[in-house]
């Protein structure tokens, strides 16, 4: 899930005043070009059409509009560019270039004024390409906008003129972007930033960062503004920059009012080329524990409970992964144990190069979350998909199961 709220600014009254029909102007594919060399850009991929395109707050804004006002309210440079397509809940897709003070459409792209199914991988290899042709930089920042889950992203509502519904699973979003250089996704939705997705991103895409959470992203969601100023202002950014920037920018935004209501967020800024030796960790400390399943059953039960998060956490049967671990390291009944426990945490460490936590989740949250069912039927269909379930979590799941009698 992903919700976000009104913008008390001056943009928002701008946005309530009179620009809530976002200002364009026409272009063919020349209008997606920028003269000279581009260090970054920036690829929104707004998926509204569906219970988030709304209007919001005190104010009475649109959400979706707001983080337009945002957008223009700094624009494409020459060093960095910025490009959203957006599917709304009424009207077609339309691709646009952000300008100072407008929104740019892109008219001769192909999905361009039709009822876009943003659930289908075509449409965001679609939207990929025709921005790596029109733009070329050196580093690209692509962010997912709508309601978000381990398993996937981008639900739509409106697949068609005829109806239907979509979402882009996390095997869809690796095969749109396959041979697509992509430094760094941000995910401006809920649930995302979980081991499985992390290691489907890491073995699957040309990508370093994920910037995500692995549990609730409240509806005031990234600041674009600040994330774009940010971009044109310092574009020698390096990926690795960028990625803890926008978490430290939207910590920046959660820490002040009226957004430090919002007291469940979090975000993380997860370095993708760890997350194979911090999965290797873990199956190092599973394959020692999964055989004694006998004797840890009730340290995994225990370690279990105090890993629970809000939000929704326990409906989804995800825990946070540090705090999991941690638990076990403290009721290890052997050194090898103990070691193993602390190889995973060491590895988190290196993995999670930023993290941001408010109110209530600054002492539950250390990055990862990772799934980890009670019971053998609350397992997902689809989670035995994750190339992470077979690096010996699911031998793991069983044999807990079975030892609680959960199966």
């Amino acid at each position: 899930m992903r919700a976000k709220a009104l913008v008390v600014s001056l943009i928002a009254v701008i946005v309530v005043l009179g620009i809530l029909a976002v200002p364009c102007v026409n272009a063919g594919a020349s209008g997606g070009k920028v003269s000279g060399k581009i260090s970054w850009k920036f690829l929104l991929y707004l998926d509204a059409d569906n219970s988030l395109d709304v209007y919001a707050g005190a104010h009475h804004v649109s959400v979706v509009e707001s983080d337009f006002v945002e957008l223009m309210s700094v624009g494409s440079t020459n060093d960095a560019v910025a490009y959203v397509l957006v599917d709304r809940y009424a009207g077609p897709a339309n691709l646009y270039k952000v300008l100072p003070g407008k929104m740019q459409e892109i008219t001769d792209f192909a999905l361009n004024g039709k009822e876009a199914n943003m659930g289908d991988p075509a449409t965001l290899r679609s939207f990929v390409s025709y921005t790596f042709k029109a733009s070329p930089s050196e580093h690209t920042l692509l962010v997912f906008w709508d309601h978000g889950s381990p398993r996937g992203v981008a639900w739509d509502d409106h697949t068609s003129d005829a109806g239907g519904t979509d979402f882009l699973s996390q095997w869809e979003v690796v095969q749109a972007l396959s041979g697509y250089k992509i430094d760094v996704i941000g995910a401006d939705e809920c649930n995302v930033g979980h081991t499985e997705v992390a290691y489907e991103y890491a073995i699957g895409l040309q990508t370093e960062y994920l910037v995500a959470a692995e549990t609730y992203t409240g509806w005031r969601g990234f600041p674009y503004d600040a994330l774009l100023r940010e971009l044109t202002k310092s574009p020698s950014m390096t990926p690795r920059e960028v990625a803890m920037m926008m978490v430290e920018q939207t910590q920046i935004l959660l820490n002040k009012p009226p957004y430090s209501g919002e007291r469940i967020n979090s975000h993380s800024a997860v370095d993708l080329a760890q997350i194979p030796q911090l999965v290797a960790s873990l199956k190092g400390l599973t394959n020692l524990l999964t055989p004694n399943m006998d004797i840890y059953a009730g340290t995994v039960s225990k370690a279990r409970g105090a890993a629970q998060y809000c939000y929704g956490a326990n409906a989804m049967n995800v825990v946070d992964l540090g705090t999991f671990v941690e638990r076990i390291s403290s009721e290890a009944r052997s050194q090898e144990v103990l070691d193993a426990c602390n190889a995973v945490l060491a590895g988190l460490d290196a993995a999670i190069v930023s993290l941001h936590a408010t109110g209530s989740t600054d002492h539950m949250l250390t990055g990862l979350g990772i799934g980890l069912p009670n019971h053998s039927w609350e397992m997902s269909s689809y989670y035995p998909d994750f190339a992470f379930a077979g690096q010996g979590w699911m031998d793991f799941l069983e044999a807990y199961w079975a030892a609680a009698g959960s199966i």
